[in-house]
């Protein structure tokens, strides 16, 4: 099976497994923070609400036993004492003290002592006392794990994995800041020629990349989804060494600027778990490529190619949850770069021109994974 149908598989999976397990949790989610309920005789019920309608409440008991109470025996719902607000299905956030929850409505007393009362119905979830303090800072860290391929049309072609750290900071107060990093290391086979036309093959070539980018946007929320526009700047890396592998080899750096236009969708499924999807075009600004002749003869010099068009595309889908103190994200990816020929390097021996070089057409596709911790 080649690692095209490989990949196509391995997303087909993550996407089912993710519609699962968020079906699942979003049937729940919005009960979750209720504990029982109290009845109009005074009694209390204490369990877990699996389902509630216009007729019935239906809840399961701390022994495990299934009960269907009449709406109109519910006097109101008992909720955690750590709630400290609620976000409506419209994408509004209250933040107080909830009063009283039942069948047809929810009292909450703002942190201005006003009170509101909105209808039950209109509850996409409540906010723990830990969300409310840390909804505007997200830190993750953790690692990733990739598939490269970088081709020139024609000529040659680098493939393998890669394996990686990745860390960000974001800011959300309707306006948004990210900074986010990466550095990561693989192995990959170059397949390609001399210049004679002599096949040429080099395996376990070591590579290694840096990315940096910096990204500002703005929230729009609706109900319990958040849109976010952005841009910002980027900066890649990429450093190939085949010198260490063939006497025929040499080192090649890759230096990628660039502008990213994406859009960023978060849908707050409650109970701290959401699912997101983000879509991004990279606008190319500017390129330059080494490559380091004098590994393979020192009389050469190393010579430098100027990019100046191309373009970048990535797409990616995440999973998480957050937690009182920590939470993760899984992120399935894809990014691809499109770069065009570059302006012509001029070649030395011994200080003496000898010719040009240029970077031909290329483009690059690294489809991978991330998981990381979110504090």
């Amino acid at each position: 099976m080649g690692m095209r149908s490989y990949n196509k598989i391995a997303l087909t999976c993550v996407i089912i497994a993710t519609f699962i397990l968020f079906s699942y949790t979003f049937s729940f989610a919005q009960y979750e923070e209720i504990k029982g309920v109290k009845l109009t005789d005074e009694s209390v019920l204490y369990g877990r609400v699996m389902k509630i309608n216009v007729e019935d409440v239906k809840i399961e008991t701390q022994g495990g036993k299934i009960i269907l109470i009449k709406c109109d025996k519910i006097k109101n719902f008992i909720i955690m004492d750590f709630l400290r607000g609620i976000q409506f299905k419209d994408g509004s956030i209250i933040y107080g003290n909830i009063i009283e929850v039942d069948i047809n409505k929810v009292i909450i007393m703002t942190k201005d002592n006003e009170t509101v009362t909105r209808k039950f119905n209109d509850i996409a979830s409540f906010i723990k006392e830990y969300d409310e303090k840390n909804s505007k800072y997200f830190l993750a860290l953790g690692t990733e794990i990739s598939y490269i391929k970088y081709e020139e049309p024609g000529y040659m072609q680098d493939k393998g994995m890669m394996y990686g750290i990745v860390g960000s900071y974001v800011y959300h107060n309707k306006l948004m800041v990210k900074l986010e990093g990466k550095f990561s290391y693989g192995q990959v086979d170059y397949d390609g020629a001399y210049q004679d036309g002599t096949p040429l093959t080099i395996k376990g070539i070591p590579d290694y990349m840096l990315e940096l980018r910096w990204l500002l946007g703005y929230d729009f929320v609706a109900k319990a989804i958040t849109i976010t526009p952005n841009l910002g700047m980027g900066y890649r890396y990429l450093q190939d060494n085949s010198q260490d592998k063939s006497a025929a080899g040499y080192q090649r750096e890759s230096n990628y600027i660039y502008v990213p236009i994406g859009v960023e969708t978060v849908a707050n499924l409650g109970n701290g778990w959401s699912l997101g999807a983000n879509i991004e075009y990279d606008l190319f600004l500017w390129g330059r490529q080494i490559s380091y002749f004098n590994d393979v003869d020192p009389s050469y010099n190393a010579v430098e190619n100027e990019q100046m068009k191309g373009y970048g595309v990535r797409g990616s889908i995440s999973i998480a949850k957050k937690g009182r103190k920590a939470g993760f994200i899984i992120e399935p990816y894809i990014r691809y770069w499109n770069i065009k020929e570059s302006r012509e390097g001029y070649i030395t021996y011994g200080g003496t021109p000898v010719g040009y070089g240029i970077e031909p057409d290329n483009d690059s596709t690294e489809i991978g994974c991330k998981l990381a911790v979110t504090f």
